[in-house]
């Protein structure tokens, strides 16, 4: 029933649209028309322009012909960079880009699906209850659109957002993230006339990360610090250093428990840099700042968007797995929102790089997915 080559014509056309992120204006006019054309009704949030953005969220719900619970679909509006100017190039089976930047198919292809499956819903009249459509800006860089959408206003409580790989995955947990932000206040001095009257702030974020636990923790947790900060000349005595790490976790406990660590690793670093010089007590000083990235993702297989997703991925000829990813999404927030939503993958391969592609029945194969979900849940 899915119509392909109207599926990969629209692609084509989505894809062609610049939508870096922040700069989702246009897609996002795009994505209003083609819902109102189905029939949707549909509504806006500025929520972009509390980021420097040109573009809030883009949402809908057609209404329902039958009884039965509310089902969301999401997907997100924004690319990566080089997202500008993309010329698709079809190959047999492949839709590429010629190179020069990214393809868009992350998450391109999970618009098309979701916009395609309504469509065959209707020009076959298979009956539904009320189905919404998310259409995120801002995922890329930080889940802005999942964090700023005012949920109160769907009906859904069971969802699926499309923007992972392997169509035959459900992924239906991942980890919570805290971001950890250190500023380490050591005292400048001359390296080369008196360095013995600084404190070294380069000194105390090493000595800190030496005595971390970082990378693999356990089965459940991760760790990491990804960005140090600071020095103005090799001959002072760096006086300030800024560090960003992060710690991740399927285990609340657990990520707060890494979390401390990591803190109290700077603190003790801190604390054996004192010294004296020249009777004088010279103290360092650090300041934290902890910020919940997303919570975690946590749907147990029996959940009904767990078992409908089970089962319209094996009715497409696929075998589905329940999987665990290792990073964020616009999911997690909305499952932290109340929702229970799991991820399905599009078939979107090398994402982020100028070597994305996407196989064209892989396409095919999450738009029958999605409508064999909408199926199961109103037979």
């Amino acid at each position: 029933m899915v119509n392909k080559k109207r599926l990969v014509d629209e692609f084509i056309e989505l894809v062609r649209i610049d939508s870096e992120s922040l700069n989702e204006k246009n897609i996002a006019d795009e994505l209003e028309k083609k819902l109102k054309a189905l029939g949707l009704d549909v509504w806006r949030d500025n929520a972009g322009e509390k980021f420097g953005g040109n573009a809030g969220n883009v949402m809908g719900r057609l209404k329902g012909n039958t009884n039965g619970e509310a089902l969301l679909f999401a997907a997100h509006m924004d690319t990566v960079k080089p997202g500008n100017g993309v010329k698709p190039v079809v190959e047999n089976d492949i839709i590429k880009s010629d190179g020069t930047t990214v393809l868009g198919g992350d998450d391109k292809s999970g618009i098309v699906a979701i916009l395609e499956a309504i469509r065959v819903i209707e020009e076959n009249n298979i009956k539904h209850g009320d189905i919404e459509v998310l259409f995120t800006f801002g995922e890329e860089i930080g889940l802005l659109g999942a964090k700023t959408v005012d949920t109160s206003k769907f009906r859904a409580k069971q969802g699926f957002a499309l923007d992972s790989e392997d169509v035959s995955y459900i992924v239906y947990k991942a980890p919570a993230q805290n971001s950890i932000e250190f500023e380490i206040f050591g005292k400048e001095s001359h390296a080369g006339v008196a360095p013995e009257k600084g404190i070294s702030a380069i000194e105390i974020a090493a000595d800190a990360i030496n005595r971390m636990k970082l990378g693999r923790i356990d089965a459940e947790t991760t760790a990491n610090i990804g960005v140090i900060e600071g020095g103005r000349a090799t001959n002072i005595v760096t006086g300030y250093v800024k560090m960003k790490g992060e710690a991740r976790s399927h285990n609340l406990d657990k990520l707060e428990r890494q979390t401390r660590s990591m803190i109290e690793a700077v603190w003790d670093a801190v604390e054996r840099s004192k010294r004296y010089s020249g009777g004088e007590l010279m103290i360092a000083r650090s300041k934290e700042t902890v910020s919940r990235e997303y919570d975690r993702i946590s749907v147990d297989k029996n959940e009904l968007s767990a078992r409908l997703a089970y089962r319209a991925v094996n009715e497409v000829g696929l075998k589905a797995q329940f999987v665990e990813m290792g990073g964020g999404s616009d999911a997690n927030i909305l499952n932290g929102k109340g929702i229970k939503m799991v991820i399905l993958g599009t078939g979107m391969s090398n994402v982020h790089t100028k070597e994305e592609y996407i196989k064209i029945d892989d396409m095919v194969n999450i738009t029958e997915v999605v409508l064999n979900i909408i199926k199961f849940a109103y037979a």
